[in-house]
C-alpha cells in the first residue's frame, strides 16, 4: 500500500465539511485542451476509491464529490465513470433529504442527466421518492425548481418502481 493511498484513505474515513475545498472545482475557465482544474486528479482519485467502498463512506462525502463531479461534467463535457454510483448510493441511503441534489445533477449536462438514470434502488426507496417527487411537484412554488421536477426525472422512478414489482 503507497503513502499516497494511506493519506487519500485517511482523507475519505476523516472526512468534515470543512474539507470541501480539496474537491471543489478550481477551473481556469478555458475548455478542451487548456482545461485545468488544480483539484481534478486528487478529487477523481478519491472518486474513484469511494465508489470501491461506497457503503461504508460518509454521506457528506458522497454528497459532495456528486456535486463537484457534476459541476466538473458541465464544464469538461464528460462525467465521471461512476457518476452513478454516486447518485444510487446518495438516494438509497439518504432518501428524500437527497433527492433535489439528485435532480439537479440530473440537469447540469448530457452527460449527468444520463449518467444518473443508471441507477439501481430498493422499492421502499424508490416508493419513497416518488410519492416525495410527486409532493414536490404539486406543491412547490418557486417555478425553477419546477422547472427541474419533469416527467423525465419522475419516469425513472416509475419504472424503477415497476421493475421492483415484477421482481419482487
Amino acid at each position: 500500500m503507497s503513502v499516497e493511498y494511506v493519506e487519500i484513505q485517511s482523507f475519505i474515513e476523516n472526512y468534515n465539511p470543512t474539507d470541501r475545498d480539496w474537491l471543489e472545482l478550481k477551473w481556469n475557465g478555458k475548455f478542451g485542451a487548456k482545461f485545468k482544474d488544480e483539484n481534478y486528479i486528487f478529487r477523481q482519485q478519491i472518486a474513484s476509491i469511494v465508489c470501491d467502498q461506497i457503503h461504508t463512506v460518509n454521506i457528506n462525502l458522497i454528497r459532495d464529490l456528486f456535486i463537484e463531479l457534476g459541476k466538473v461534467a458541465q464544464v469538461s463535457f464528460s462525467v465521471f465513470t461512476n457518476y452513478h454510483l454516486l447518485a444510487q448510493e446518495l438516494l438509497e441511503r439518504g432518501g428524500k433529504e437527497y433527492l433535489f441534489d439528485y435532480v439537479c445533477a440530473a440537469h447540469i449536462s448530457f452527460d449527468t442527466f444520463l449518467s444518473t438514470a443508471n441507477i439501481t434502488l430498493s422499492p421502499g426507496r424508490t416508493r419513497e421518492l416518488l410519492s416525495y417527487f410527486d409532493f414536490l411537484k404539486q406543491t412547490e412554488s418557486d417555478p425553477q425548481v419546477q422547472k427541474m421536477l419533469t416527467d423525465h426525472i419522475r419516469n425513472r422512478f416509475v419504472c424503477l418502481q415497476k421493475l421492483g414489482d415484477t421482481v419482487n
